[in-house]
């Protein structure tokens, strides 16, 4: 099972992305608005999804630290959201 980390500025949108996500059995999620708590020491990882609302300065920084896949994610509906985790399986 991979673990997804989910790195948004809206609240509302990354609650829904790690509903969405844990709705799938091959994945689980854990989402957050803080860079700092996504680079916290101990947070599984095997993916980074980025979404919305995340400043210049806070993606530079998570994208310079993790060494793991970064989707970008831009929206859409649960069917592109799978196609975008699918390569990841």
């Amino acid at each position: 099972m991979k673990h997804i980390v989910i790195f948004g500025g809206n609240k509302d949108i990354v609650g829904l992305l790690v509903r969405l996500i844990g709705n799938y059995p091959e994945f689980t999620a854990s989402g957050f608005q803080d860079a700092q708590k996504v680079l916290a020491p101990g947070i599984p990882m095997d993916v980074l999804l980025l979404s919305s609302g995340v400043s210049t300065a806070d993606e530079a920084l998570v994208r310079g630290r993790v060494s793991v896949p970064i989707i970008q994610h831009f929206g859409g509906g649960s069917g592109l959201l799978r196609a975008e985790l699918q390569p990841y399986l």
